[in-house]
């Protein structure tokens, strides 16, 4: 027979406990093992907790309202994103608690073994009739580079959209309304005046647009989509309220920004000392690295448009690589045949 808190298969659930209180929490850990469960986890801050929730399984938790002057409330509603059940434990029973929370189960401390006992049953019951929740995928390196804390703390901003070609992200001098993560898109940075403007870097899934977010100013340059796609997208308001909760998620975002002003610096060299030639190279090579294909949907006028150069230049140079084995010129396209003969032709301008 299974013993108390154990299912069939032997599974003993771990029971997060959240509570500023060091004698209070070694008290209800205690407690909790008594009853049959394991400990998952004892934390008194909600960032230690969003932490520990991206690092192991957790199948229930008993929280305190007040940690230490701040309430738990951003965890409970991670917790609820996650399908995982919980109750409060709070020495003030008449403790202001927001509509959203108002039926959680609610303990009084001192802890009592029983009520704990019953709660926990409660819970546990409570989840196994829950489907599992669904795993979201990244698919930006930018994002996925984030540690637990920072990106459990801007997961439920995300929304997933789709970007088409010629899109207007960003116009030079407003504040865009939302901050970018491209997974299958590409997006243009464009500099310049009126039609004459030309294209300072690619953002793909490397990367992030909207970087005057995390900057707090407006715009510095015009963002339109080069290649349509899916992006993860997050509202300008979220944005804010996400790095007012989370400090370290600014300084990991800067990475970003970091990253964007070294390849911007590179291709500003490119286009002063590089001949046309390595110039194309190198940003046929970036495109494709961006979209992860060989075959890229574009024209020659195009291409002479984010070089900033004559479409005569573009159609030499194309030659000159076909005739190196790099690619092939097709109608409206451009088929990469070989990498490393196309990075040998963008010399020291290869991204």
């Amino acid at each position: 027979m299974p013993g108390i808190g154990e299912n069939g298969a032997g599974h003993r659930p771990e029971i997060l406990i959240v509570e500023d209180n060091f004698l209070t929490a070694s008290e209800l850990s205690d407690i909790v093992r008594d009853c049959g469960y394991g400990v998952a986890g004892t934390v008194a801050r909600v960032t230690r907790g969003l932490e520990l929730l991206s690092q192991r399984p957790v199948d229930g938790a008993i929280i305190d309202i007040n940690l230490d002057g701040a309430y738990s409330f951003p965890l409970c509603a991670e917790l609820e994103r996650r399908h995982v059940p919980y109750c409060f434990l709070t020495g003030s029973p008449n403790s202001m608690i927001p509509p959203d929370f108002s039926a959680t189960p609610l303990l009084t401390k001192p802890a009592d073994r029983n009520q704990v006992r019953v709660a926990l049953t409660n819970l546990l019951k409570e989840r196994s009739e829950q489907p599992p929740p669904p795993v979201l995928e990244r698919g930006n390196a930018l994002l996925e580079s984030l540690d637990a804390a920072c990106w459990a703390t801007i997961e439920p901003s995300l929304e997933r959209a789709s970007l088409h070609r010629g899109e207007v992200l960003e116009e030079k001098g407003h504040r865009p309304a939302y901050l970018h993560f491209p997974i299958s898109a590409a997006v243009s940075i464009e500099a310049g005046v009126a039609k004459q403007r030309m294209q300072v870097a690619l953002i793909g899934r490397e990367g992030m647009v909207g970087i005057s977010l995390l900057l707090d100013g407006m715009a510095a340059n015009r963002a339109v989509v080069q290649f349509g796609g899916a992006t993860w997208r997050m509202p300008a308001d979220a944005l804010a309220a996400c790095l007012e909760q989370n400090r370290a998620l600014h300084s990991q975002l800067l990475r970003g920004v970091n990253a964007f002003i070294a390849r911007v610096s590179m291709t500003a060299l490119a286009n002063g000392q590089g001949t046309i030639e390595q110039r194309l190279a190198r940003w046929l090579l970036t495109a494709a690295e961006r979209l992860d294909t060989d075959l890229l949907g574009i024209t020659h006028d195009t291409l002479s448009q984010v070089l900033g150069v004559r479409r005569a230049g573009v159609t030499v140079a194309l030659h000159l690589l076909e005739g190196k084995h790099a690619l092939r010129s097709e109608r409206r396209r451009v088929r990469i045949l070989d990498r490393d003969q196309l990075a040998a032709a963008a010399g020291p301008y290869r991204p």
